[in-house]
C-alpha cells in the first residue's frame, strides 16, 4: 500500500506501534476484539472503543506488542478503491490461498466492510459499501474482476490527509509519476496533452481494463 509522497502503510505502522504514546493509549483501553462475522476469512465488528483509534488514523486498535499481528492496521485515511462482491467471480479466498496472501476485514458502523489483503510484506485495502456478509465463494470487483491475488494492488491510489475513505477509482489503474525537475527556464517540461502542474497519469497499467469490461 504505497504511492505518492512515499506513503507506505506497513512502514507507517512500524513507527506507530513503537510509539510510546500509542502504546500508552492502547494499554489505557486494552480494547477487546470485536465480535466475529461469518465470512471465508476473519472479519470483526468495529466497536465503540475502536472509534478512539481514529485519532491515530485507524478504524480499530491493533496490539502493538503482537509478534504475529497484521502488517498494517485498518487505515482510515489511506486511499483505497471501492469494491463490490462478485457472486459469479473467482472466489477471493481461493485466490488468496493460491497467491500466498492473507485476508481479513472489519465491519464499520456504517455497514461498510474494509477488506485488508497482505502478501510478501505488503498490505492493501479495499472498501466494500454496506451490505450482507461476504459470501463463502464470493469474488471481488475493483477496477476489474480480480483474477489473481496480485491484482488487488492494481489501482490503489496514494492517500490524502484527512480523507476517511476511498477515492472512488472508477475506470483506470493509476500510475504515479514523480514531479519533473525544473529545467533551466525554471519551469518543468510539459509533455503534449498534459495539463500544467499535473503530476498524475491516468493511463491504463498493463493488465488493467475499464470496469465495464469485467462484467
Amino acid at each position: 500500500m504505497s504511492g505518492r509522497n512515499g506513503w507506505d502503510g506497513v512502514r507507517a505502522w512500524h513507527f506507530i506501534r513503537a510509539s510510546k504514546a500509542y502504546r500508552k493509549a492502547w494499554k489505557r483501553r486494552m480494547p477487546p476484539p470485536g465480535l466475529p462475522e461469518r465470512a471465508p476469512f476473519p472479519v470483526r465488528l468495529q466497536t465503540a472503543v475502536d472509534l478512539a483509534a481514529l485519532d491515530w488514523g485507524m478504524h480499530a486498535w491493533e496490539n502493538p506488542y503482537a509478534e504475529d499481528g497484521p502488517l498494517a492496521p485498518f487505515w482510515a485515511r489511506a486511499g483505497m478503491p471501492d469494491g463490490m462482491v462478485s457472486p459469479d467471480g473467482l472466489p477471493l479466498a481461493a485466490l488468496a490461498a493460491v497467491g500466498n496472501a492473507s485476508l481479513s476485514g472489519i465491519r464499520l458502523g456504517d455497514g461498510a466492510l474494509i477488506l485488508r489483503i497482505e502478501r510478501n510484506g505488503a498490505a492493501a485495502q479495499a472498501r466494500i459499501p454496506g451490505g450482507g456478509a461476504f459470501p463463502e465463494n464470493g469474488g471481488l470487483l475493483l477496477v476489474r474482476e480480480v483474477l489473481r491475488i496480485e491484482d488487488v494492488w492494481c489501482g490503489i491510489p496514494a492517500p490524502r490527509s484527512g480523507r476517511g475513505r476511498g477515492m472512488g477509482i472508477a475506470s483506470f489503474c493509476w500510475r504515479w509519476r514523480a514531479r519533473p525537475r525544473t529545467g533551466r527556464t525554471g519551469r518543468p517540461p510539459q509533455p503534449s496533452g498534459d495539463r500544467p502542474g499535473s503530476t498524475r497519469n491516468t493511463i491504463p497499467t498493463a493488465g488493467c481494463t475499464r470496469a465495464s469490461s469485467a462484467v
